[in-house]
């Protein structure tokens, strides 16, 4: 498949994707490009500095399947971010999967991109009679939800959203396995070991690297 596209921007959630990202990257090989408006440092909501890989003005979106959005617990600097806003009404005529979890919707909304879409999202209500372009009628109380090529979900259900995503993109048939936890775990299951050429190969690169 083609790469991913994750959009950053000041106080984004790392949590809310990381398990996504990661997934994608080292269990599928797909390479993720980190987005922004321009090439300054972005702080997450809790502080980590994270240098973007991309500015928007460079994103041919022609070659992503997807496009990653992270809620943030202070939307004030995204929604007033108008390149930000721009890059996505862009994205209304493109066949790319576009995936929003917790208050990231509503940048997807003042985009215009919810005018025709049922969504979901970890948005405080009373924002609904404050922001004209939030639409009230296509709001869902769900976890997760998907329409047509947009899926969106509350933050605290960032592992079924990932799980969503692997699906949508075609990366698995099943994905019930991935992020979740057991109540209880036997001796085998917390016993790892590498085959001969994976470990070989680690060896290798262990040797090359002392």
């Amino acid at each position: 498949m083609k790469k991913v596209l994750c959009l950053i921007y000041p106080n984004f959630s790392l949590y809310e994707v990381v398990g996504l990202t990661s997934t994608l990257a080292l269990s599928f090989g797909v390479e993720v490009d980190y987005a922004s408006s321009d090439r300054n440092v972005i702080r997450t909501e809790d502080g980590l500095p994270c240098q973007p890989t991309r500015i928007l003005d460079e994103v041919v979106i022609e070659d992503y399947s997807c496009v990653i959005l992270p809620g943030m617990i202070n939307i004030v600097p995204a929604l007033h971010d108008e390149k930000l806003i721009s890059f996505l009404k862009s994205l209304k005529q493109q066949e790319v999967l576009i995936t929003a979890i917790s208050s990231a919707p509503i940048l997807l909304a003042k985009a215009g991109l919810l005018k025709d879409a049922k969504f979901t999202g970890g948005i405080w209500q009373n924002f609904f009679d404050y922001f004209e372009f939030l639409p009230r009628e296509n709001f869902k109380a769900q976890a997760v939800l998907q329409n047509k090529n947009i899926i969106t979900a509350v933050g605290f259900a960032h592992q079924a959203f990932a799980r969503k995503v692997l699906l949508s993109l075609g990366l698995v048939d099943n994905a019930d396995n991935y992020f979740k936890e057991r109540n209880q775990y036997s001796e085998e299951d917390l016993i790892f070991t590498l085959s001969e050429e994976e470990f070989a190969e680690m060896k290798h690169e262990f040797e090359n690297t002392l």
